[in-house]
C-alpha cells in the first residue's frame, strides 16, 4: 500500500506541473503551469545577489486565481502583520475568508483522504463538521508560542507557513531595519511576493550535490531577501532567509492535508523521530518537519506550529536506473 502522502500527492487534481531548465538551459516542458529557474547556488549573503533573474520564469495565473483553493488561499495572505511581535486584529471579513477557504478545501479528494486516514489509520474518529472545527483550531486559532526569549504572541499555523513571520531588529542602523524571516513555506506566497518585487530570490542553497533542481523540481530549498518599508517611520526593512524550503506546484488542499495527516501523527508518534517523518514521493525522499507550538512549561501544545518538507535524496532505485533526462522529469509529473 503506498503512503499515505503518496496518496494525497497522487489525488491533487489542482497540482500545477513545473518544468525546470535541463543542463543546456532549455526548458524540459515550456507549456507547463510553472516554469522554475533555480540558476545558481546561493553565496551565504544577503548582500551577494548571484540569482540575475526572479526563481518563477513563469506560473498559469489563469489556473491560480479561478480554482476556489487558491483564490481563497490568497484572499487569506493580507490578513496577517508580519511583525511578529505586533498584535493581530481579526475582524470580522477576515473570519468568513477563513470560512470560505476551509469550506472550499473540505469538497477536495487530499481533504477527505487526509480524513480517511485520520480516523481509519490512526484511530482519531471525527466527521466532517467536526474535522472542519478541527481544521479550523490547528491551522487558524492564535496562540503564543514560547521560543526561545521572545514570545510570539498572536501567532498560528497559518500564518507561519503560508505568510511568514519576520523578525525585526529595531535596534539596527537608525534609518534601515534588518531581521530574519520565520516560516514562510508557500510556493504561492514566494511566487506573489517576488512578482510584486518584494522578495529577492538569492539562489538555491541544498545539503546536497548536484543537478537537483532537474531531478526533483518539485521542491525547493531557497536563500532570500525581503524588502518592505515602515512607511510611518519612512524606514527600509530587509528580513534575510539563509535556508527555506517548501513544495512547488502543490495545491493549498495538497499541502493543508499533509500538514494535518502529519500533525495527527506526531500527536500519537507515529513514524515520527526527532519531529520528523519519513516519506517517498514520486521516487523522492523527504523529512517532513513537523513542530506543534511550544507551551510555557516548554512542552510542545496542540497547534501547528510549522510544516515543511526537507528534500534528502532521490530513491535508491531511482540512483541506479540509468534514465535519460525526460523520463525522469515525468517521475515528478
Amino acid at each position: 500500500m503506498k503512503d499515505i502522502y503518496q496518496q494525497i500527492w497522487n489525488c491533487d487534481r489542482h497540482k500545477f506541473l513545473v518544468s525546470p531548465r535541463d543542463v543546456n538551459g532549455k526548458w524540459l516542458d515550456p507549456n507547463a503551469d510553472i516554469l522554475l529557474d533555480e540558476q545558481v547556488a546561493a553565496f551565504g549573503r544577503k548582500d551577494l545577489d548571484l540569482a540575475r533573474h526572479p526563481l518563477f520564469y513563469r506560473v498559469n495565473e489563469e489556473k491560480l486565481n479561478n480554482i476556489p483553493t487558491y483564490a481563497s488561499l490568497i484572499e487569506l495572505l493580507d490578513n496577517y502583520r508580519f511583525d511578529n511581535q505586533r498584535s493581530e486584529i481579526v475582524t470580522q471579513g477576515e473570519k468568513a475568508e477563513i470560512e470560505q477557504f476551509i469550506e472550499h478545501i473540505l469538497l477536495t479528494k487530499p481533504i477527505e483522504l487526509a480524513r480517511k486516514y485520520i480516523n481509519e489509520r490512526l484511530n482519531i474518529a471525527c466527521d466532517r463538521n467536526e474535522f472542519a472545527k478541527n481544521l479550523k483550531s490547528i491551522w487558524f486559532d492564535l496562540y503564543t508560542n514560547y521560543f526561545g526569549e521572545v514570545l510570539v504572541k498572536d501567532a498560528s499555523g497559518f500564518e507561519h507557513i503560508f505568510v511568514g513571520e519576520g523578525k525585526y531588529d529595531y535596534d539596527d542602523l537608525p534609518d534601515k531595519i534588518s531581521g530574519a524571516i520565520s516560516g514562510y513555506h508557500s510556493w504561492i506566497k514566494f511566487y506573489l511576493d517576488e512578482k510584486q518585487q518584494r522578495v529577492n530570490y538569492l539562489g538555491h542553497n541544498y545539503d546536497l550535490q548536484g543537478n537537483l533542481g532537474v531531478d526533483n523540481p518539485y521542491v525547493v530549498t531557497v536563500q532570500m531577501l525581503l524588502r518592505d518599508c515602515d512607511t510611518k517611520k519612512n524606514i527600509d526593512i530587509e528580513l534575510f532567509k539563509k535556508k527555506g524550503c517548501f513544495f512547488i506546484g502543490t495545491s493549498p488542499e495538497c499541502e493543508i492535508a499533509m500538514g494535518t495527516v502529519a500533525y495527527y501523527e506526531s500527536l500519537v508518534n507515529y513514524k515520527f523521530k526527532k519531529e520528523k517523518r519519513r516519506a517517498t514521493i514520486n521516487g523522492a525522499v523527504y523529512d517532513l518537519a513537523l513542530y506543534r507550538n511550544i507551551k510555557q512549561d516548554g512542552s510542545r501544545g496542540d497547534r501547528i506550529r510549522s510544516f515543511f518538507p526537507i528534500y534528502l535524496r532521490k530513491q535508491r532505485r531511482q540512483l541506479r536506473q540509468k534514465q535519460g533526462m525526460p523520463h525522469m522529469y515525468r517521475l515528478f509529473e
